[in-house]
């Protein structure tokens, strides 16, 4: 069948207003694109000078300055809570409480507050995370509640700003944290627990004590990590313990020798030899009783791994013969 001319000449037109149409789109697409980048450019030059004359100003020209930023409105105002976040994880000290302080006055601390509770999993998550950036003792209540949150991306997100806002009143709920039922992983809690300025003993202790096999070994490798001699008594018995117990957990057992030997805890050489030269001990638990009495200060330990030496399997002994 012929088509006419008069169709054909029609198509043509249809094609060539359709592609004009197109390149016309796409032509205002990329000019308001560049014109928002303008505009963005023009607001992060205006406001990163003032952003950055809080690591100077004080007294009266800062609490202005503050005051000044706080109240910025419109898309000027959201530039400056924009850039004050982008900002904050890179400093410290003053000028990141001076931004912390202009963003709590721009409202955004009450707002996330808020937010933690909505029933979007994104919006719940993205308040958290602001949360632990503001920081103060008024966030740890709805973050260690988040926890529990039945998101496991919030319980993440709440887990690492508890770290960030760096509360000592967090250590116990990340230590509970660590449990095997919380899906938030060991070196997540872990990592938050080691970013608090200040640690209670009493906590990691009953940690170590805890039925949860998640919780033990969290608590013994961070008892080593931070050092913390005042529960060395503790993490030993709570070696002995697991060795003793149904359904005995290798990690918890490991983690426990590692950190006594970290810690020097010389009443558990003995122990350690016994589990390094164990026939019934994993061989990474006899590493890992190996690794600790190769840390172990003093002459006792010395005479001590001579004689593992002697009885130890090989991969024991490659880790006691330089030591």
């Amino acid at each position: 069948m012929l088509v006419s001319w008069d169709v054909l000449a029609v198509a043509v037109v249809v094609l060539v207003v359709a592609c004009v149409l197109a390149l016309t789109a796409v032509v205002l697409i990329k000019a308001a694109r560049h014109a928002g980048e303008r505009r963005r450019t023009v607001h992060d030059e205006a406001i990163r000078t003032r952003i950055m004359m809080l690591a100077v100003a004080e007294d009266e020209a800062l609490a202005e300055l503050e005051s000044e930023l706080a109240s910025t409105t419109g898309a000027l105002g959201e530039h400056v809570e924009n850039t004050l976040l982008r900002m904050i994880p890179e400093v410290r000290g003053d000028v990141r409480e001076a931004m912390i302080r202009v963003l709590a006055a721009r409202g955004l601390l009450s707002r996330s507050l808020d937010r933690i509770h909505s029933r979007g999993t994104i919006q719940r998550a993205a308040a958290a995370e602001l949360l632990g950036i503001l920081g103060g003792r008024e966030v740890i209540g709805p973050l260690t509640a988040a926890l529990q949150d039945k998101s496991l991306e919030v319980r993440l997100v709440a887990a690492r700003a508890l770290g960030v806002a760096a509360q000592p009143e967090a250590g116990g709920h990340l230590v509970d944290a660590l449990s095997l039922t919380s899906g938030i992983p060991h070196s997540v809690a872990a990592t938050a627990l080691l970013n608090l300025p200040e640690q209670d003993p009493a906590v990691y202790i009953e940690g170590l004590r805890d039925r949860d096999a998640g919780i033990r070994y969290g608590s013994a490798a961070v008892v080593g990590l931070l050092l913390m001699s005042e529960a060395a008594d503790a993490l030993f018995d709570c070696m002995v313990a697991e060795r003793g117990r149904e359904g005995a957990s290798d990690v918890v057992i490991a983690a426990c020798a590692r950190s006594l030997g970290r810690l020097g805890h010389k009443p558990a050489i003995s122990e350690l030899a016994d589990i390094s030269c164990s026939s019934a001990a994993s061989s990474s638990v006899r590493q890992a009783a190996g690794e600790a009495l190769k840390a172990m200060p003093g002459a006792e330990a010395r005479d001590v791994r001579r004689r593992v030496i002697e009885h130890a399997d090989a991969d024991v002994r490659r880790i006691l013969v330089d030591a």
